[in-house]
């Protein structure tokens, strides 16, 4: 069974899922980078020249083409990816989906340092991004809600990643 993980831009996917696959010895699959490998151009010029409705759609393609095969991956998401209409299903069909859950505080730091690679969040800083994040994470949140596990974890440790796959490892191979 797939690994799937879910969480809102920042929240550490793709840190997270490298980690992970490694523990697991399996593939390492990032949505945002497949969408950039399919369009030939790196995200925020997609938003740019395509718009966000083509970003979406190649996101989805995807998503779909990453959980396909039987071969079991790590799968880290684009933040918007499993609120997409039949995404989460899809997901909870072929994989453990696994929600990441950082403090506000931790993500907003991680967000500041990174303004320039995220499109939904241009112009913004300060207090100004603080409110846009929290009404993002509010519309997403009930989406987000339906991952089997969620991890709350601000900052990981080696320690503290061996421990969440300790306690989801059986359902990877159990389902």
């Amino acid at each position: 069974m797939h690994l799937s993980l879910i969480g809102f831009m920042g929240s550490g996917k793709s840190t997270v899922g490298q980690a992970m696959a490694t523990r697991l010895g399996r593939p390492f699959l990032d949505t945002d980078a497949e969408v950039e490998r399919m369009l030939g151009m790196p995200i925020p010029q997609v938003f740019s020249e395509l718009g966000e409705p083509a970003f979406r759609e190649a996101e989805q393609d995807a998503l779909s083409d990453a959980l396909r095969p039987n071969e079991p991956i790590v799968l880290a998401t684009g933040g918007g990816t499993p609120c997409a209409d039949g995404a989460m299903e899809w997901m909870r069909r072929k994989s453990l989906v696994v929600a990441l859950a950082p403090p506000l505080e931790v993500l907003l730091l991680r967000l500041e340092s990174s303004l320039d690679t995220r499109p939904m969040l241009k112009g913004k800083t300060g207090q100004a991004l603080a409110q846009h994040v929290q009404r993002m994470m509010l519309t997403r949140a009930a989406c987000y809600g339906q991952a089997d596990v969620t991890w709350t974890q601000g900052e990981w440790t080696d320690a503290l990643l061996n421990d969440a796959l300790a306690q989801v490892r059986w359902r990877l191979e159990g389902r």
